[in-house]
């Protein structure tokens, strides 16, 4: 057979036919004959042609026992078949096409029309082909660009995150450190209730990723409140705690931009929500309890948490095991206590992530 030329496989049973057949096509196309379905089997085990011409009534295997054959086959199934029959009753034209015939040609045929017919399905076969793979390359190209645009928004998130960092020089990694101590509690909590069904629902890869955001508002205040090396005053945590505010602020005029995205509502709720407390005493609202969302309830510990390991210019860093004792210490009034009790027993995991990120 040549290589790159069109193979068509000729399968009939009468030898004038195949002659026929052969003398026809084999022009423009390599011909192999084949006298019976089950050799038709065989062959095509080891060479797969671009269109089978097939008699229908043959000894043993008939052409409809054949194409069932080819059609429940993977490696076949794609492979078109014209029937070649002396019947013409419109019943079994009908059986030949169910059965995934795309054409039938009567016998005897005429070289020129059996030429053309077969011209035609080849054409339609390869129109086929160009365009599978056409769909293929551009769900590649979709894929590629889908990939660029999610890197894109990474990076800008992470930007974003050291944009804020940069201007807090004492606080380092800690939006990433909080993003990894909120994932080892969240795949806690898709294991345990009842926290597990609410869990389930979310998109949990947009909601670690809007974890980098939670201190957006903090951009807006000042560097002299937030840099402030001593302890600040009165006026100045009520300055300081507008960092909520604004931050719910600022992801809101990004919504009103980019609307329906997952992402932006979990950075909504954590930027505004993180400084609840279970017993209502903390900020913005005062909420109470299961009033404030899940996923600032789980911000509240991790960022917390953070923040005591971590050396501030009026503070000493505290040790694991101490930071974990005061997470402790507010089960119940300023944290969830189910998720500080969950919280606890990750206590490895949590004290190998935070000395891993410290020593990078």
């Amino acid at each position: 057979m040549e290589e790159n030329k069109i193979c068509i496989f000729l399968v009939d049973d009468n030898i004038v036919n195949l002659n026929t057949g052969k003398n026809a096509l084999q022009h423009n196309y390599t011909v192999i004959t084949i006298p019976s379905g089950e050799k038709l089997l065989l062959s095509l085990k080891k060479v797969k042609p671009n269109l089978i011409l097939l008699d229908i009534d043959m000894p043993g295997m008939s052409g409809y026992d054949a194409i069932k054959q080819i059609k429940a086959n993977p490696e076949t199934a794609d492979i078109p078949v014209i029937f070649l029959t002396g019947k013409n009753a419109s019943e079994n034209e009908l059986l030949g096409l169910s059965l995934g015939a795309v054409d039938y040609i009567t016998k005897p045929f005429s070289a020129s029309i059996l030429l053309k017919r077969v011209e035609l399905h080849l054409l339609l076969q390869a129109q086929k082909e160009e365009l599978r793979e056409f769909n293929v390359n551009l769900l590649e190209m979709v894929d590629e660009r889908v990939n660029d645009i999610y890197t894109l928004q990474n990076a800008i998130i992470i930007w974003v995150a050291e944009v804020i960092e940069f201007r807090d020089e004492e606080t380092g990694q800690h939006v990433e450190r909080v993003q990894k101590y909120l994932e080892i509690l969240l795949h806690a909590m898709e294991k345990t209730e009842p926290y597990a069904n609410e869990v389930f629902a979310w998109d949990v890869d947009a909601f670690l990723k809007s974890a980098l955001l939670h201190d957006v508002g903090k951009i807006k205040i000042r560097d002299d409140i937030l840099l402030k090396k001593a302890s600040l005053t009165d006026e100045e945590v009520v300055n300081m705690r507008n960092h909520s505010l604004y931050g719910k602020i600022l992801i809101e005029s990004l919504q009103n931009k980019v609307p329906d995205q997952a992402f932006l509502e979990y950075a909504k709720t954590l930027a505004y929500r993180h400084h609840e407390r279970w017993d209502g005493t903390g900020y913005p609202d005062k909420l109470k309890g299961e009033e404030i969302p899940l996923q600032a309830r789980m911000m509240a510990i991790v960022d917390v948490y953070d923040a005591l390991i971590s050396e501030r210019p009026y503070k000493k860093a505290f040790s694991h095991e101490e930071a974990m004792e005061n997470i402790a210490a507010g089960r119940g009034t300023q944290f969830d206590p189910g998720l500080v009790d969950l919280f606890i027993c990750l206590s490895d995991k949590i004290k190998e992530v935070s000395e891993k990120m410290k020593n990078t």
